[in-house]
C-alpha cells in the first residue's frame, strides 16, 4: 500500500506539472509570445508542456487577406533555443481557435526575413513535437542537435514555401537533424501530418551523423500538391555517420514523394552512411506516378556509402526512380559497395506500362564495386538501361531485371541505347546467372549488351533471355558481329572471346528430342562452359538467345554435344561460350535443323497474295519458320512462327511493307501492300 500510494502521488506530480501555455499574439517577445511560451516551457519542471495558439484577427500580425498570421523574425528577435523536453508546440491549434482561414496550409507563419539563423533549434532535448507551422526564410528552418535528442515529432509544416505550399521562400537547410540526435520522426501517414520541404537553397531534409530516424509522406521538392515543382538544392541527403534510417515504407500512406530538386533527390554520401532503407518512394516523378518532375540525379551513393537497401522483396516496397533528368540511380566513387537494389521501376509510371524516362536508368561509376541490382525493372529511358563505367568499378551483379520491356516482360518498352553497357575498364561483373537467375533483355534500341573496350575484362553473361533488339544480343566491340579468330588468339572486350559453332541439328528418328553439336576454338575449351538456347535471328543472320535451354562442356579439342527436348522442329538455335575466367563470348549464328536437311537458300521460294492485300495475306514458301513484317523504315510490326496459315493483317495501316522469311539469316523477303 506504501509503494502505491508513493506511485499515486508521482502520477498527481506530473499531471500537476503538465502545463499549456497558450501564444495570443505575433509579437517576438513579452507576455502572449511565441518566444515567451518557449522560454518559459523550457525551465518548467515535469511535463508534458504543450504550446497553443490563440491569435485573435485584431492582432497586427493578422493578413485578413491570406488567412495567416505572420511573426517576423530578425537575428536580434529569434526564438530561444529548446532546451527543456517533453515540450509539444503546435502551431495548428490556431485553425481549432479560429476557423480555417487558410485552407491551403498553415495559419501560423514564422518567417526569418532571410537573415535570422534559426527558427526552432532543438538543442539536446527529447520529446520535442513541432507541429503545423510555416517556417521560411531562415538560415536552417528546424534543427536538432545532440545525442540526447530524441523522439522528436515534425509534422504537418510547410518549410521552404510560402503559406500555400506554392513557390519559394526557402531556408538555406529547411530541416536538419545531426551530432547524433535520433529516432526522430519527420511526417506521417495521415495528410496532415505531411510536410511540404520544398524551395530551400542548398537542403530541404539533411541528416548528417543522425540514426534510426523515420521519413514518411513527406513531399521534398514539389509543391503540396505533388503535381509541380519547388525546387531545393538537394532533397534529402543522408551523410557521414547516418545509419539505420527508414524513408518511406510499403504502404502508400507512408510514400515520399522526391522530385523536382535541382541535383539530387536523394544522396547518401560517407563511408558510415550506411543501413539506411528507402523503400515505396517517387523519386523524380509526379503524385499520380505517371509525369516527370525531374531531379537532375534520382538517388546517389556517393564516397563510400554501403550496405544500404533501395526497395525490397516484398510488395510495396519498390520505388519509382523515373523522369530524372540524368540518372535515375547514380552509383559513384571509390569505397561505394554492397548497396542493394531490389523490385524497382527506373524509367516507368507506377504501372511499369508506360515510360517516364530517365536520361540513363542506372549508371555505376568510379570505382565503385559490388552492388547487385536484382528484380528491377528498368525500361523506357532515353539512353542505356544499365551502365557500368570506368576502370575499378567491378564486380556487380545483375539478375532478374526486366530491362527494355514492360512489368509483363512481353512488351516493349524500350530502352533508347543499349540494355546494358560495360565501358572503360568494368570487370567481373556479372549478368544473370544460369538457369534461373538470368534477365530478361529485349526491345533494345540498341544493342542488348555491349562490352565497349579491350579493358572490360571477365563480364560474364549467362543464362538471359534476350531477343528483340535492334542491333545485337550480345556486341563485342568494335560494333557489330566479331567473327571468331584461328585459335582465338585476340584480345579487345571479353578477351575477344570467341562463341562455339554449331555444326549439327538433327531430330532423333521416332523422338521428341534433337542432338545439337559443334566446336569451340578456343585455348583450353574444357575449362569453359557452353550455353545453349532456343534463337530469335536477328538481321545478320547471328542469334539472340532469347531462352535458355542448357549448359554443356566441351572436350579437350572443343568438340561437344547436347540433347535437347521440348523443341518446335523450326526453332532455331544458338550458344555463347564463357571461359574459366569468366569472359562471354558473343551469341553464335542461329542454326535449324532445315540446313541439315538438304534444303538451301536458292531452295528456298516466297510467294504472297493477294497483293495488295486488305485482312489476311497468304505467305507461300516450301519453308516454314519465321516470318518478319517491317515497315519501310525497317521498324517491326508484326512477328511469328510461319505455320502455313493466312496471316492476320488487318491491324496494319494503308501503306507498303516488307515480309522477310529466315533460315538462320534472312532467305528472302518480298514487297506488298496493305489496303
Amino acid at each position: 500500500m506504501r509503494i502505491l500510494f508513493c506511485i499515486l502521488i508521482s502520477i498527481a506530480s506530473l499531471s500537476v506539472n503538465a502545463t499549456t501555455y497558450t501564444v495570443t499574439n505575433t509579437n517576438t517577445s513579452g507576455a502572449g509570445s511565441l518566444y515567451e511560451a518557449i522560454n518559459t516551457a523550457n525551465f518548467a519542471p515535469g511535463g508534458p508542456h504543450t504550446i497553443v495558439f490563440n491569435i485573435p484577427t485584431s492582432d497586427g500580425g493578422y493578413n485578413s487577406t491570406e488567412g495567416i498570421w505572420v511573426i517576423n523574425f530578425t537575428p536580434a528577435t529569434k526564438l530561444p533555443y529548446i532546451l527543456g523536453s517533453n515540450i509539444s508546440i503546435n502551431g495548428s491549434t490556431q485553425t481549432t481557435y479560429a476557423g480555417d482561414l487558410n485552407p491551403y496550409g498553415p495559419e501560423i507563419v514564422l518567417d526569418g526575413g532571410g537573415n535570422t539563423d534559426f527558427c526552432f533549434f532543438v538543442m539536446s532535448a527529447s520529446n520535442i513535437d513541432i507541429i503545423g507551422f510555416n517556417i521560411r526564410e531562415f538560415t536552417y528552418g528546424i534543427q536538432i542537435s545532440g545525442s540526447t535528442a530524441q523522439n522528436c515529432v515534425i509534422q504537418g509544416n510547410y518549410i521552404g514555401t510560402n503559406h500555400t505550399g506554392t513557390d519559394t521562400m526557402g531556408c538555406y537547410i529547411g530541416v536538419e537533424i545531426l551530432n547524433s540526435a535520433s529516432y526522430t520522426q519527420i511526417g506521417g501517414t495521415a495528410t496532415t501530418e505531411r510536410n511540404i520541404i520544398s524551395g530551400n537553397e542548398h537542403i530541404g531534409l539533411r541528416l548528417l551523423n543522425s540514426s534510426h530516424n523515420t521519413i514518411v509522406n513527406n513531399y521534398i521538392g514539389v509543391d503540396r500538391t505533388g503535381t509541380l515543382p519547388v525546387r531545393n538544392y538537394d532533397g534529402l541527403s543522408l551523410e557521414a555517420y547516418t545509419q539505420h534510417n527508414q524513408i518511406g515504407g510499403d504502404d502508400p500512406s507512408e510514400r515520399n514523394i522526391i522530385s523536382g530538386n535541382v541535383a539530387y533527390g536523394l544522396p547518401l554520401i560517407g563511408a558510415d552512411t550506411k543501413y539506411n532503407i528507402i523503400q515505396g518512394n517517387y523519386i523524380g516523378c509526379d503524385v499520380t506516378g505517371t509525369q516527370a518532375i525531374p531531379n537532375t540525379y534520382g538517388i546517389l551513393f556517393d564516397d563510400g556509402s554501403n550496405h544500404n537497401t533501395v526497395g525490397g522483396k516484398n510488395n510495396g516496397e519498390g520505388n519509382i526512380l523515373s523522369g530524372n533528368s540524368g540518372y535515375g540511380l547514380f552509383i559513384y566513387n571509390n569505397g561505394t559497395t554492397k548497396n542493394d537494389i531490389f523490385g524497382n521501376l527506373i524509367g516507368t509510371d507506377y504501372t511499369g506500362t508506360q515510360a517516364v524516362p530517365n536520361g540513363n536508368g542506372v549508371v555505376i561509376d568510379g570505382i565503385a564495386t559490388d552492388h547487385l541490382l536484382d528484380s528491377n525493372l528498368i525500361s523506357g529511358n532515353i539512353q542505356h538501361g544499365i551502365v557500368i563505367h570506368i576502370t575499378g568499378t567491378d564486380k556487380h551483379k545483375i539478375t532478374r531485371n526486366l530491362i527494355g520491356t514492360d512489368i509483363t516482360g512481353l512488351n516493349p518498352l524500350p530502352n533508347g541505347g543499349d540494355g546494358v553497357r560495360v565501358a572503360e575498364g568494368g570487370r567481373d561483373n556479372i549478368i544473370g546467372i544460369a538457369p534461373d537467375s538470368g534477365n530478361v533483355i529485349a526491345f533494345n534500341e540498341g544493342n542488348g549488351i555491349t562490352i565497349l573496350t579491350s579493358a572490360d575484362l571477365r563480364n560474364c553473361i549467362s543464362g538471359n533471355s534476350i531477343h528483340h533488339n535492334d542491333m545485337i544480343g550480345i556486341d563485342l566491340y568494335p560494333q557489330g558481329v566479331t567473327p571468331n579468330d584461328i585459335g582465338d588468339v585476340d584480345n579487345g572486350p571479353n578477351m575477344g572471346m570467341n562463341f562455339p559453332e554449331i555444326d549439327t541439328v538433327i531430330w532423333l528418328s521416332g523422338s521428341s528430342e534433337l542432338v545439337i553439336s559443334g566446336s569451340l576454338d578456343t585455348p583450353d575449351p574444357d575449362s569453359c562452359i557452353i550455353e545453349i538456347y532456343k534463337a530469335y535471328p536477328n538481321l545478320c543472320g547471328y542469334g539472340e538467345g532469347m531462352q535458355y535451354l542448357s549448359s554443356v562442356s566441351a572436350d579437350v579439342s572443343g568438340n561437344w554435344a547436347d540433347t535437347l527436348s521440348g523443341l518446335n522442329e523450326y526453332d532455331f538455335l544458338c550458344t555463347l561460350a564463357t571461359d574459366k575466367d569468366g569472359n562471354s563470348s558473343e551469341f553464335s549464328i542461329a542454326r535449324s535443323q532445315f540446313e541439315y536437311a538438304g534444303i538451301s537458300e536458292d531452295e528456298i521460294s516466297i510467294k504472297v497474295y493477294p497483293n495488295p492485300c486488305e485482312d489476311f495475306l497468304v505467305l507461300e514458301s516450301d519453308y516454314q519458320g519465321i516470318f518478319r513484317i517491317t515497315d519501310m523504315n525497317g521498324k517491326t510490326i508484326l512477328e511469328s512462327d510461319y505455320s502455313g496459315k493466312a496471316i492476320d493483317v488487318s491491324g496494319l495501316s494503308t501503306g507498303n511493307y516488307i515480309l522477310e522469311l529466315f533460315n538462320g539469316k534472312v532467305n528472302n523477303s518480298i514487297k506488298f501492300n496493305k489496303q
